[in-house]
């Protein structure tokens, strides 16, 4: 995930797992204390620590709401969650919004600025009813926060929220998800270049700082992200006709649920930290594990069994083998995934593999570009 640095699962919510990332953290540490140094010049120092927690709960908890809003769409549309990540741009959340075509992923994009609008309002009607006081204060700065936010997340460019809602709305309309993706890329590359001019213009004019590099680090995320789009879509037509089948390579090693972590480590995971392996139980793929998940299990006791470190298969990502090549490498977005076919696994497909795919057909060998947001 582009910008997320290292990530941490901490709580699995209805089968979602919920991770953050060490981005995450840095700017979580960054609005606490700023929070606090803002109202600590106008409070003592206990009034000003309880309302700063209290603003950083509420607001953060606004945030995941609105990924989990994603998630909630995403499974009324059967669409598999196989995570959300807190971020310092906000959260990520993973789901293959587009397998249910174009309605399902404006819905499932919109989901997300539309909960953090509706809690802007709901923090504005709780700020009116209460006396004036710096508590009212948090409250009405939250309700602008939370506007702010759900605009920004609405901005039409590509991997934002509004991006993915013009993408999804050019595809409904024109029926060819092509030129969609091409009205994507062209609107990230405005909007990011805008939101760059603003984010220098308000450092420029003696601004905040921070603001200011935040914002300019998510315009040139956006303005990059359109430029590369051209390059994806070549790919992607270079791609057209072939199936997961065609670029797959052999399945990997199976580990047995009821073999121990430290059996597991010793045969497969020890030298392939950076990777995952399905997990069996009777003949049957139930998940994956990897390196991190077994850590987490096994520094308590390293003779537990694999399956009690075992990623579910609805939190991999999961391919079949006659699905189109093109669309199954937008979902991977860099990553591995395991391909099944009729409950059996059959192969394993990562970027890697489509390269050495394409490189045996097209000249030159191109590098298949990762999603900034997976």
């Amino acid at each position: 995930m582009f910008g997320i640095g290292r990530r941490f699962q901490v709580v699995t919510v209805r089968g979602i797992p919920l991770y953050v990332g060490t981005s995450w953290i840095v700017i979580a540490g960054l609005y606490l204390y700023s929070e606090y140094v803002h109202l600590a010049q106008v409070t003592d120092s206990s009034e000003a620590i309880t309302l700063a927690v209290l603003s950083f709960v509420l607001f953060f908890g606004g945030v995941l709401l609105h990924e989990i809003s994603h998630a909630v769409v995403a499974r009324a549309f059967d669409v598999p969650v196989s995570g959300i990540t807190m971020v310092f741009w906000g959260g990520a959340t993973e789901a293959r919004a587009n397998a249910k075509g174009p309605l399902a992923e404006f819905l499932i994009s919109a989901a997300g600025p539309g909960s953090t609008l509706a809690l802007a309002g709901l923090f504005h009607v709780i700020a009116g009813q209460m006396e004036f006081g710096l508590a009212r204060a948090v409250m009405r700065d939250l309700a602008w926060l939370n506007l702010v936010f759900a605009i920004f997340n609405a901005l039409p460019g590509f991997p934002l929220d509004g991006g993915r809602m013009v993408l999804a709305a050019t595809w409904g309309l024109s029926r060819r998800r092509r030129l969609a993706l091409q009205v994507a890329g062209w609107s990230g590359v405005l909007v990011g270049g805008a939101i760059i001019v603003f984010a220098i213009t308000r450092i420029t004019d003696g601004g905040s700082p921070i603001l200011g590099i935040w914002l300019a680090f998510i315009g040139f995320t956006l303005f990059a992200t359109g430029r590369q789009m051209p390059r994806r879509i070549a790919l992607r037509d270079q791609l057209e006709g072939a199936t997961v089948a065609d670029a797959m390579r052999p399945p990997p090693e199976e580990v047995p649920a009821t073999s121990s972590l430290t059996e597991a480590l010793d045969r497969v995971l020890r030298e392939n930290p950076g990777r995952a392996f399905p997990v069996t139980d009777a003949g049957r793929v139930i998940g994956t594990v990897s390196m991190d998940s077994a850590r987490r299990v096994g520094a308590r006791d390293p003779l537990r069994p694999v399956r009690d470190a075992t990623r579910p298969l609805a939190q991999s990502a999961v391919l079949s083998s006659d699905e189109a090549l093109d669309e199954a490498l937008e979902w991977l977005g860099g990553r591995d995934g395991l391909v099944m076919q009729g409950g059996v696994l059959v192969g394993a497909l990562g970027p890697a593999d489509v390269e050495a795919w394409h490189g045996r057909r097209h000249e030159p060998t191109v590098a298949v570009p990762r999603r900034p947001d997976l």
